[in-house]
């Protein structure tokens, strides 16, 4: 697959090398910004797979912007400055790489593939943990809903769920609408 990549970078000699590596490496440039502000404003125009950044420009900086976007897209951060404190940071704006200049041709193409799996395993996390959530959220409400049943119609647990249950099959409403419906009713 040949990713579309949006660099952000102030050097207009290095945007321009970093375009013509990219594109020898088979990447779309979707699109080159001169400082963060260009970089947020192209990012919601031209939608990339995937953006580099560098640390240090005009407007918000690098890090400012890999903040921003960081749910959205992978970020790889390029940067001549490695000082533990702008690393931390990188991490913390959910960057998931970063390139030291100057950077050599042959260890860009790498930090792509690494960036765009470690961005696609983290959103799968992400949404796994959304998940189990919402199942533990519905879980409370169905459980708060049965023992109201229990209570109120004198019912056993089996009995009162096989309720809800039914309620959500002849109603074709989900379960938690269900439970929440007899907290209301009961509670």
């Amino acid at each position: 697959m040949s990713f579309r990549v949006l660099i952000a970078e102030d050097e207009p000699l290095m945007r321009m090398h970093l375009k013509e590596v990219l594109e020898e490496l088979g990447y779309i440039v979707a699109g080159v910004a001169k400082d963060g502000q260009e970089a947020l404003d192209l990012i919601a125009q031209e939608k990339p797979d995937i953006v580099i950044l560098d640390i240090k420009m005009p407007g918000p900086d690098g890090l400012e912007v890999a903040g921003k976007v960081s749910q959205q897209l992978p970020v790889i951060i390029l940067s001549a400055y490695t000082e533990h404190h702008l690393v931390k940071r990188a991490k913390d704006a959910g960057v998931m790489a970063y390139l030291s200049k100057p950077f050599r041709e042959k260890d860009i193409a790498p930090a792509i593939e690494l960036a765009v799996t470690h961005f696609l395993e983290r959103s799968a996390l992400t949404g796994h943990v959304s998940r189990l959530k919402e199942e533990l959220e519905t879980r409370k409400v169905v459980d708060h809903a049965k023992s109201l049943l229990m209570s109120k119609e004198k019912l056993d647990a089996v009995a009162a769920y096989r309720r809800l249950q039914k309620i959500s099959m002849d109603k074709n409403r989900p379960l938690k609408d269900v439970a929440e419906a007899i907290i209301l009713m009961y509670g």
